[in-house]
């Protein structure tokens, strides 16, 4: 007796089986049952043995190499299909229309589908760095500036409307801020990097929270940080080499650290990107592989490391739904 995949298809397969094998079937042959339902759990993952991890990415992405100086456009078979060449990007966002935005050393920069530069903001300062922007509803693009130490809203016209000044105990001009977020309230979250803590702060720029000293969490020059839709915080802690969502009262719900994958040397971890499905993208600037994905069960998904790439430090994977300029992509 054969089997189509359709015909043990979970769960309605289990009624197509008792429609087939017959009472005699099962008398005479008791193991023809057993294996069509071994079968139907091996194709179903979600009820069978985990599939093993694959080296490779399943999805298209973009990423930014801070220390070869290149965003990346790469597909679901490894092939890089767009290089950007700029000096040390940081945060980088796959746009609706297909503009990619950016930050480097000096400045934010957006490139069409093209190819083309279509938005360059340049600091005027004589030292700073820019390590984060996001596109804004409206349009604005929100840039942390470490020299002068503050957040400000750019328009597409390279117009200042907004300014938060952000004070921190560190006067570290590489290490002040890296990821920092507007929020669907008004306020900004940031990777203070130099104080290892998170910063939370309102409209006006009043601190209203500090995720800080949490036990177990190791903050060594935190990277990225980001709100997700169920008000937990998720953020990666540098060369802490640790992933950690926290509920609102700090509490850790999910980490993800060294001894949850001992076939993977996981070095300083950098960008992150939370997908519908619960699971978590890494990257890594240092390491044995450049981007993970595991699931909350800590299962490795799939493992890459980029043939011609250094040092990954922001990802976003292009083959998920929700509009980045919306808050809607979570990285």
């Amino acid at each position: 007796m054969v089997f189509s995949n359709t015909e043990i298809a979970w769960p309605g397969g289990l009624l197509a089986l008792a429609k087939k094998i017959t009472r005699k079937d099962t008398l005479m042959k008791p193991h023809l049952l057993f294996l069509a339902l071994l079968s139907c759990l091996t194709i179903h993952s979600g009820y069978a043995l985990a599939e093993e991890p694959v080296d490779g990415p399943k999805y298209n992405f973009v990423c930014a190499d801070y220390a070869k100086g290149e965003v990346c456009l790469v597909t679901d078979k490894g092939e890089v299909k767009r290089v950007i060449k700029t000096r040390n990007p940081n945060d980088v966002w796959s746009l609706p229309n297909g503009e990619i935005l950016f930050a480097w050393r000096m400045g934010v920069s957006i490139y069409d589908k093209d190819g083309k530069q279509v938005f360059e903001w340049k600091s005027s300062e004589k030292r700073d760095e820019i390590h984060t922007c996001q596109a804004l509803p409206n349009g604005n693009i929100l840039i942390a500036q470490n020299g002068p130490a503050r957040l400000i809203e750019v328009t597409r016209k390279g117009k200042v409307v907004k300014e938060i000044k952000v004070k921190t105990k560190k006067n570290d001009l590489h290490m002040r801020f890296r990821m920092c977020r507007k929020l669907d309230n008004g306020n900004y979250l940031c990777m203070v990097s130099c104080d290892d803590e998170i910063r939370e702060l309102d409209p006006e720029g009043k601190t209203v929270r500090v995720i800080r000293d949490i036990p177990g969490v190791r903050m060594a020059k935190a990277h990225a940080v980001m709100r997700l839709p169920n008000g937990n915080t998720l953020f990666s802690t540098g060369a802490g080499a640790m992933a950690v969502e926290v509920d609102k009262d700090d509490k850790v719900v999910w980490k993800l650290e060294r001894k949850d994958l001992p076939g993977i040397k996981m070095g300083f971890m950098t960008g992150l990107n939370r997908l519908a499905n619960g699971n978590t993208i890494l990257s890594f600037y240092q390491g044995s592989h450049h981007l993970l994905e595991v699931t909350r069960e800590k299962k490795l998904v799939w493992k890459y490391r980029l043939p011609s790439q250094r040092t990954v430090v922001s990802v976003q994977v292009l083959d998920q739904e929700g509009d980045a300029t919306k808050g809607q992509v979570f990285k």
